[in-house]
């Protein structure tokens, strides 16, 4: 069953200052049935605030509470600066951005936005959610 639009949250990055971090909402990926396959972030984000950066990074966690961040790839590259603000005339830009296969070795999943050069403002904006593959009891390894 395919899954769109999940678990979506929004809002601004006002007051956050460079190195602050919006977490997404968390996405069980399943136990012994109903696993998830196939996981994306649908990532809309606005940075109108000059110099303001917005990059994503992917975080697991066992237990809901304690999230630990996933590498991108297995040289722990950077995550990639998805927009830099300019002078108050940028357009969003929207990306599906896939999760990396260690996710699945734990509980919980989600991704978070992180914010680079200066302080957020009230323009500079976000919107988040997921899309899966939800598999049945006979698609899904055990």
């Amino acid at each position: 069953m395919l899954k769109y639009n999940i678990g979506a949250s929004s809002g601004n990055l006002n007051t956050l200052t460079s190195g602050s971090e919006v977490d997404g909402n968390a996405v069980f990926l399943g136990g012994a049935y109903r696993k998830v396959a196939s996981l994306s972030a649908l990532v809309t984000v606005l940075a109108q605030t000059n110099t303001l950066t917005i990059a994503a990074k992917w975080q697991v966690s066992n237990d809901k509470s304690t999230w630990v961040d996933v590498a991108n790839g297995s040289q722990n590259a950077a995550a990639v600066v998805l927009q830099t603000g300019t002078s108050g005339t940028d357009v969003a830009v929207s990306k599906a951005i896939p999760a990396p296969d260690a996710i699945y070795g734990w509980k919980y999943a989600r991704i978070a936005l992180v914010t680079g050069g200066t302080t957020g403002a009230t323009a500079d904006t976000y919107a988040m959610s997921y899309c899966y593959h939800q598999m049945t009891g006979a698609e899904a390894p055990v």
